[in-house]
């Protein structure tokens, strides 16, 4: 069982302590700091249950903040490479920042956990990207789901609403590309930023184009903004949510208006609702059990479920690299990598991993289920 000894570590500076040639060295990059520090900051909690002995050998956890930046990420890993040696890292937490980590992941012969959902991270696996792994699920295993209902329910007739960054324009098209497989006409492509207080203008553009369905591609606090003002001005069809909408204030900030939006769920939010077949459903509600006990009831979140389940991934890869080199060794981090690129049906907080040559993701589509806010709660529609 994984022994929780991070907690208070990962706030001790680097370098605070000296580590040992033969010690197991794990780097972490998150954004403690900067626009996405909810995030990073959830992911930090995940990181909390880590291990401190690995098959023998002690585990150093080595913490850095990349402040939501691109290059404070690439200056954070050089830095723990080139003081500590690490032998693997977990995260960025960005997009952007897991992009830039993966020229000195390479440089270094360094296995990377990343923590981003992007597919492009990891594919197609070549000579760079064999060094990257994430655990994550990808935007076409979220929309899944959301799009089969629609078909099921006769929708005939979307609008989309999202953020006007990355993660939106990424939902663009996606939603593009299921709404002409599935015979759908996207009436409504509309954008905001974040940290908007109102979206009137474009739910009104909407509401216009007589949608039968609305999806929201938003994530955390913002995303309650449309779904607020969509119920304000009338609208009474179908309510779509990204995954991100499990995630922070969103059930909190939309109450009994939210009951009924449908969302692609993981078990690392609501797995006494899966059934109970589901293969990770026990390693789920373990960690929904030790999280809560230490972070308090409701905190369950998937950013931090990604960050303890690469933890459980460096775990089960290290007996076998051990046999390839000693920590701090290219043949360690080499076997790192080929293990866990060899890894098979571990399960975790957000589904069941299986890894090859070819498949860095890990996760598949049955990592998510469609799931529905039924009276305040994250449930799996059955």
């Amino acid at each position: 069982m994984l022994r929780s000894v991070l907690g208070a570590c990962l706030a001790v500076q680097l370098f605070a302590a000296p580590v040992f040639a033969a010690d197991i060295n794990v780097g972490i990059i998150l954004s403690a700091t900067g626009p996405a520090a909810a995030i990073g900051n959830a992911e930090r909690n995940g990181t909390a249950f880590a291990p401190a002995e690995i098959a023998g050998k002690k585990v150093n956890y080595l913490f850095l903040d990349e402040a939501s930046d691109s290059t404070a990420a690439v200056t954070a890993l050089r830095k723990l490479y080139q003081a500590s040696k690490i032998d693997i890292l977990v995260g960025p937490t960005t997009t952007p920042g897991s992009f830039a980590a993966i020229d000195p992941a390479v440089e270094y012969g360094l296995p990377v956990i990343a923590l981003a959902p992007v597919n492009a991270l990891v594919a197609p696996v070549d000579a760079r990207r064999r060094w990257i792994f994430k655990t994550t699920t990808n935007d076409d295993h979220e929309a899944t789901p959301l799009f089969a209902n629609m078909k099921k329910t006769g929708v005939k007739k979307l609008a989309l609403i999202g953020f006007g960054d990355s993660y939106g324009d990424a939902w663009s098209k996606v939603s593009a590309d299921m709404c002409k497989e599935a015979g759908i006409e996207l009436v409504a492509n509309e954008k905001y930023a974040r940290t908007d207080t109102t979206v009137v203008g474009q739910i009104l553009k909407i509401i216009a184009a007589n949608p039968d369905a609305v999806l929201i591609a938003a994530s955390g606090a913002p995303a309650a903004l449309p779904l607020l003002q969509l119920r304000e001005k009338g609208y009474a069809g179908q309510i779509y949510g990204t995954l991100g909408a499990t995630f922070g204030d969103f059930r909190k900030l939309t109450g009994a208006q939210g009951d009924g939006i449908l969302v692609p769920l993981s078990p690392a939010v609501a797995a006494a609702s899966f059934p109970d077949d589901y293969p990770a459903k026990k390693a789920a509600l373990e960690f929904i059990e030790r999280y809560e006990a230490k972070f308090g009831p409701g905190s369950r979140n998937i950013f931090a479920g990604s960050a303890y389940d690469a933890l459980i991934l460096i775990e089960r890869a290290v007996p076998a690299a051990l046999k390839a080199g000693e920590p701090g060794t290219a043949e360690f981090r080499e076997g790192l990598r080929s293990a866990i690129e060899g890894l098979k049906g571990v399960a975790g907080s957000r589904g069941v991993y299986n890894y090859g040559p070819n498949d860095h993701t890990g996760l598949d589509q049955s990592a998510l289920a469609l799931g529905k806010l039924e009276k305040g709660e994250w449930v799996a529609v059955r």
